[in-house]
């Protein structure tokens, strides 16, 4: 009697030390957040357009939709044909002045020379000093005639409103285009995005609010938005909310996007998924039953874990549970 209590003791020594060496953790419930999918599409966040300020012919086209540009590029160039006739014609008629000036310079030096003697009149001096300065009127008024121009012409040159992504170009080379006519299209998605959301979500879109994006199209990835601003106006049935995204978001105009709208909270039961292990379809979990662990099967609320790594269980375990995880 006295050997089989002492082999009865042993056993429970080893058997409580082999729990205490084994990984065990205790099932408790915690706050579960729960979010319903909400359809919405990225817009750009600012969106511009390259207009032509000149009547010509696009003479080089640098882009194409989907590039990539930066503030001040220059993505087009739109030539006049008629300011170049005019530029050539301004720059001989300055050429032609500056040596009117040059000779009246040297007239008037050598004629106020002969005043000064008395051989020259000094009617005829005044009015040679007039001319002159008419000479230097004119040809300032050439060259600021120059300068109009050549600013006129500059404007041929269409340059990117700022660091974006081309979404449209509405012109191909050899285009004749007018005056304020459209040559491309730019968007900016890097960093803030515009997010366009059903109106009944409104109450749920409030600035400072962090909100989860998941791209369908992009594989299901995941990424964080925080809200910044929420427009006063709906749109077509739809409130429209500006949003930054850690990192910046790689997507097209129009995507479609689900944001993650919480709707309540509730207890559950979670566990690490290195508890569960699966066997022939069905989930066990290795429970403390009196004084060793057996598997028991439970259900899970979702196939795959969570971004935490861990399962919810609907059934098969209680508060209190001690589990043990696999070898």
């Amino acid at each position: 009697m006295a050997v089989t209590k002492a082999f009865l003791t042993a056993t429970a020594l080893t058997l409580l030390s082999g729990m205490a060496a084994a990984q065990t953790l205790e099932v408790e419930t915690s706050t579960v957040m729960d979010y319903r999918p909400v359809v919405a599409r990225i817009e750009a966040g600012d969106t511009a357009t390259a207009r032509s300020r000149l009547q010509g012919v696009v003479s080089r086209l640098t882009i194409d939709e989907g590039d990539v540009v930066s503030a001040s590029q220059v993505v087009a160039v739109v030539t006049d044909g008629t300011l170049a006739p005019q530029l050539a014609a301004l720059s001989s008629r300055i050429q032609g002045l500056e040596a009117q000036i040059r000779q009246a310079e040297e007239d008037l030096a050598r004629n106020e020379a002969l005043f000064k003697e008395g051989f020259f009149p000094k009617a005829r001096l005044d009015e040679q000093r007039t001319g002159l300065d008419v000479l230097k009127r004119t040809l300032s008024s050439a060259q600021s005639e120059r300068r109009a121009l050549s600013a006129r012409q500059a404007e041929g040159q269409i340059r990117a409103p700022a660091d974006s992504r081309v979404t449209e170009v509405n012109v191909v080379e050899g285009s004749i285009v007018a005056p304020g006519e459209v040559i491309a299209s730019f968007a900016t998605l890097d960093g803030i995005v515009r997010l366009s959301l059903p109106e009944r979500h409104a109450a749920q879109m409030a600035e400072g609010e962090t909100v989860t994006l998941r791209l369908p199209a992009r594989g299901g990835d995941l990424q964080t938005a925080t809200i910044v601003k929420v427009y006063p106006e709906l749109r077509n049935g739809e409130v429209i909310a500006d949003a930054t995204v850690v990192g910046g978001l790689n997507a097209l105009v129009g995507e479609r996007v689900d944001v993650l709208a919480p709707v309540g909270e509730r207890r559950a039961i979670r566990v690490p998924k290195e508890y569960v292990s699966t066997r022939y379809g069905v989930d066990f979990v290795r429970v403390l039953v009196g004084d060793r662990f057996v598997e028991a099967p439970v259900a899970l609320a979702a196939p795959l874990a969570d971004t935490d790594g861990q399962y919810e269980i609907l059934s098969g375990l209680r508060p209190g549970d001690r589990i043990e995880k696999p070898e």
